[in-house]
């Protein structure tokens, strides 16, 4: 293989940027590691052009704002495999969503073969290679990068465009290149990655088993949760655990040692964080505040359990008819809020109500 391009230095990626401009298509892939962060430390971007390739060492360069250039042009195809966590760790840097976006697997998902297809999986089906995964577990922050890692990774750009060909012609034959395109808009639509320290109370979960009369301060510790790990660049679960804060909650501590006992409670967070926690914890005290934050759902009733099944046996008939992956349908969930009677559900929008989701919507009424 053709030594491969380690670009540390402004000058050679302006060049290779100008490179990659003239090429109608995009292969773009990253490294980045999070175990131990809030946010995803980017390590690698990995670009295929029709002509070129090349890595991007995003630990050494400071500034990679000349890539927004590529990211923005709407004339190129940006294509990834799954592009959700890759997107995140380029917005953080980059803060630029990519113009003309081509996800295959979402396009393999669309062609029947799974939401959840992996890269290497089919690049083995669609190109009959199969890709040394080798370096699966590498540490992508270790520096130098030896020329075995880089060949692993460029592997994972070098046949995108060959998949999103093979893809493109199978979703023109079934009639899907809109739904393609409605889906990858709408992964750049949600932005999901992007918490507000005040909205971290939306994410935990589990918060339905705590009595309604304390769920006001489970949602004031997920906000103080969420707002110290992204202040310290830390995992929430490392600040304070999900299974740590229902218990404090439920079990009301009146100080430090109460609090250090708790199921779940570390030590270390019990030392370092306990005054803020009680505080917390304790500012509702005597207060008349509102009732439950997070409600459990009704329980469906005997006729409605047997919609769902008979529902979902209906969506993998059509699935399965279709060339389609049920599960880019919707999931039992998204059938059991349509059997109770919630409209806000994926099923209920653009293709997927269409396609199955106008016909079942019906059929409940």
């Amino acid at each position: 293989m053709t030594k491969i391009k380690l670009i540390s230095n402004p000058d050679h990626l302006l060049h290779c940027i100008e490179v990659a401009s003239s090429s109608a298509w995009l292969g773009i892939d990253t490294e980045f590691l999070r175990e131990k962060t809030y946010y995803p430390l980017l390590c690698l971007i990995q670009v295929q052009s029709e002509s070129d390739v090349f890595c991007v060492d995003a630990l050494v360069m400071d500034d990679l704002t000349p890539l927004q250039h590529l990211m923005s042009n709407h004339a190129i195809e940006k294509i990834f495999h799954s592009c959700r966590q890759d997107l995140e760790a380029l917005d953080l840097r980059l803060n630029q969503s990519p113009a003309n976006l081509y996800d295959t697997q979402v396009a393999a998902a669309l062609c029947g073969y799974g939401d959840q297809t992996g890269y290497a999986g089919l690049v083995e089906s669609v190109c009959h290679v199969r890709l040394d995964k080798s370096h699966t577990r590498t540490d992508w922050s270790a520096r130098p990068l030896s020329s075995a890692q880089l060949e692993y990774a460029v592997d994972d750009v070098h046949y995108l465009h060959r998949l999103r060909e093979f893809l493109h012609d199978r979703l023109a034959s079934l009639g899907r290149q809109a739904w393609h395109r409605e889906e990858c808009a709408r992964i750049l639509t949600l932005k999901d990655y992007q918490i507000k320290p005040e909205d971290g109370w939306k994410r935990l979960k589990g918060g339905a088993r705590i009595p309604g009369r304390f769920q006001h301060s489970a949602r004031a510790l997920a906000v103080w949760r969420e707002r110290r790990a992204q202040h310290s660049d830390r995992p929430r679960e490392w600040v304070l655990s999900t299974r740590a804060l229902i218990e404090i909650c439920k079990r009301r501590p009146a100080n430090l040692a109460a609090l250090a006992k708790l199921d779940g409670v570390n030590p270390a967070v019990a030392r370092k964080s306990g005054d803020a926690i009680l505080e917390i914890l304790h500012a509702d005290s005597g207060a008349d505040l509102a009732g439950a934050i997070w409600q459990r759902p009704a329980p469906l009733d005997n006729q409605q359990k047997i919609r769902v099944r008979e529902i979902m046996s209906k969506l993998r008939r059509v699935a399965a008819d279709s060339s389609l992956s049920q599960s880019i349908l919707a999931n039992r969930n998204d059938i059991e809020s349509l059997v109770a009677g919630k409209t806000d559900i994926p099923l209920l929008q653009g293709w997927r109500y269409e396609f199955i989701g106008k016909q079942l919507a019906a059929e409940l009424l």
